[in-house]
């Protein structure tokens, strides 16, 4: 019963897991500029939506402009949980998804700010791909004598290489998005 209930919890992780792993990546895709409409986001104003105090989530209104457009062109567009507090007139490069409503950062700080979601998502899914790929029981105990490891255990040895670089990624990334200067 305790190896079904880890079967299930681990495949309900994944499925996590993995639509985050997507909505981050067309995110990131979204930020390098990959895809989408390039312009620019002028920033109106910017409020706190947690009054607590303890910790600041920002939405900011503003205008989204394609490149080449005018102000007719302009869209208003609200950023939900942008993580800045945008100072009111500020401008920055800004990509348009598929939907109007998408607008994402553009440039190196756009790709940072996104990395590290992905990295983490990779992260967990190569852990949960070790988990159920490694020897167990009866296998592991024939791992354990001193001899060529088996093609099943060499697979989680390499799918746990991912772990390695995924979590410096990560690390590495979130420590530059919280370190980016303000515009």
């Amino acid at each position: 019963m305790k190896r079904a209930f880890g079967w299930v919890a681990g495949v309900i992780l994944a499925l996590i897991t993995a639509f985050w792993c997507v909505t981050a990546t067309a995110d990131l895709a979204l930020s390098a500029g990959l895809y989408g409409t390039p312009g620019t986001y002028k920033v109106e104003r910017c409020y706190d939506t947690n009054s607590s105090g303890k910790n600041s989530h920002y939405d900011c209104y503003g205008d989204f402009t394609p490149n080449g457009g005018t102000a007719d062109d302009a869209l208003y567009v609200d950023l939900e949980d942008t993580g800045h507090d945008y100072p009111d007139g500020t401008e920055f490069d800004a990509q348009q998804g598929i939907e109007p409503e998408t607008i994402q950062r553009v440039g190196f700080w756009g790709v940072v700010g996104e990395l590290w979601q992905v990295a983490v998502c990779v992260a967990v899914l190569a852990i949960l791909a070790h988990q159920a790929i490694k020897p167990r029981g009866e296998a592991q105990r024939r791992e354990s004598y001193p001899r060529e490891p088996s093609r099943r255990q060499k697979v989680a040895d390499r799918v746990g290489y991912a772990v390695l670089v995924a979590i410096p990624v990560g690390i590495l990334s979130w420590i530059a998005m919280v370190a980016e200067p303000s515009p």
